[in-house]
């Protein structure tokens, strides 16, 4: 498929609106500003930002693939996210009060204030696999639709791509990442508004097939909620909108409106995960999404759908760049340093790992194109901090309690990787593991504080 002059025009235009965003930003951005949007982002800034960076190249891929593979089960996932949202709502208030005083800036800032500070360099080396290992699913899973649907070459569509990206992420920071998710996510509503329309008026036969939930494998439903309740727990981009939210009501009103936005977004998804499901059997479940948008949309709609991937793309590529760049300047370089680091030194040090993360993503990426294992891998890792970072809110957790309940479960998914056994559902259980460990060192180091 060739784009029209007019589709090229489209994504051009798009792409072009982003970069004057992220230059836009740079105007009288202070240090905080670029850090953390300078703690005012309102309601329609938290939501926006929260459900663009949730709806990226990776998670259309990913859940149009289950989609593709599970039937309508798969929907569970987003029904799981939205009940993530609701569930976080006390956790995060609770957490915006210490991140208020305390100044925080990343998930591991936490931490560091309730642990120490082997605990706090624990999580924020879990966090960076994580995150890396979403970097590179962000710009191989969006370039591979953006490819396919364009007809451009998988190179041309990860070089557009990132350079977009580095461009107004390196100009405005955290501010611009806020600005271009509310400009995403409005394009992405407005296009899966347009989708809506096309399948009302189109004619399409499997909307009986649809609302037929007969086939729901009732374990496989179970697993996509919890994976969705789970997923946002362990999300270090929800923490920081969290700290960058103007008040206590934006978090509390932001997260409900976000729970049904995903929702509305998730059924989109699924729609046209269906539609490859019934209708163009045996392709392979990544190209689900492309294969099912040729099948809906009209080809005059093409660019439509490519501005729509393009802003998934780019929605939460650059949160994820940010979170990992901030992560390092924070995390590591600051608790490290001898000398006291001013949120200048931290700006300019996270303008200097923005650039070096989006180059290396874009080229592990452009060198590895599969991601199927990858998101198993970084889903494993990433629960192992959640039982702790739960309890934190809770009970007073014994700070080698944490860091075994983080070993334990790291342990847990190497092991299942090197045995070839990393399936998702096992997988997913180093939630289970890491919550073992954390109950029974708990117990037995508040044992050793007793009889001491």
């Amino acid at each position: 498929m060739k784009l029209s002059f007019w589709n090229l025009m489209m994504l051009i235009g798009y792409a072009l609106v982003c970069i004057i965003i992220g230059l836009v930003s740079t105007r009288g951005n202070r240090d905080e500003d670029y850090l953390i949007a300078g703690r005012k982002i309102g309601l329609f800034g938290f939501v926006s930002t929260v459900v663009a960076s949730y709806i990226g190249g990776a998670a259309i891929v990913a859940y149009s693939a289950y989609v593709y593979k599970f039937g309508i089960s798969a929907i569970a996932v987003f029904v799981g996210t939205a009940a993530g949202f609701l569930l976080f709502i006390p956790y995060a208030l609770k957490l915006r009060k210490f991140s208020t005083k305390k100044q925080f800036l990343t998930l591991s800032d936490w931490f560091y204030f309730k642990y120490d500070k082997k605990t706090g360099v624990a999580s924020a080396l879990i966090l960076f696999v994580v995150y890396f290992g979403m970097l590179l699913n962000q710009f191989i899973a969006g370039s591979s639709i953006l490819a396919s649907i364009s007809g451009w070459s998988y190179e041309t569509a990860l070089i557009i791509s990132a350079s977009v990206i580095t461009i107004y992420l390196f100009a405005g920071g955290f501010k611009s990442v806020v600005k271009t998710d509310v400009f995403q996510y409005i394009i992405m509503f407005i296009l899966f508004a347009l989708l809506a329309y096309v399948l009302i008026k189109g004619d399409h036969h499997f909307s009986k097939e649809m609302t037929d939930f007969s086939d729901m494998n009732i374990p496989m439903t179970i697993a996509f909620i919890f994976f969705g309740i789970l997923i946002i727990f362990q999300s270090a981009e929800y923490w920081q909108r969290v700290y960058a939210a103007k008040n206590s009501k934006v978090v509390k009103t932001g997260f409900i409106t976000s729970a049904v936005l995903v929702l509305v977004t998730g059924l989109a998804i699924t729609i046209v995960g269906l539609s490859a499901h019934f209708q163009v059997p045996g392709i392979a479940p990544r190209d689900a999404f492309a294969e099912g948008l040729k099948v809906l949309a009209p080809e005059k709609f093409i660019g439509a759908g490519l501005v729509l991937l393009f802003a998934a793309i780019m929605s939460s590529a650059d949160t994820i760049i940010f979170v990992l760049a901030s992560s390092v300047a924070k995390d590591y370089i600051s608790h490290f340093s001898k000398k006291e680091v001013t949120q200048h030194n931290l700006k300019m040090q996270t303008k200097i790992f923005i650039v070096l993360f989006a180059f290396v993503g874009f080229m592990l990426a452009f060198y590895f194109r599969s991601i199927i294992n990858v998101i198993v891998f970084i889903t494993g890792v990433g629960f192992t901090i959640v039982p702790a970072a739960i309890a934190s809110f809770h009970f007073k957790i014994e700070k080698q309690a944490a860091l075994a309940s983080f070993i334990s479960g790291v342990v847990y998914v190497l092991t299942l990787f090197a045995t070839g056994n990393l399936l998702p559902e096992l997988s997913v259980a180093s939630f289970l593991v890491a919550l073992l460990f954390l109950i029974v060192f708990q117990l037995i180091y508040r044992k050793k504080k007793v009889t001491a």
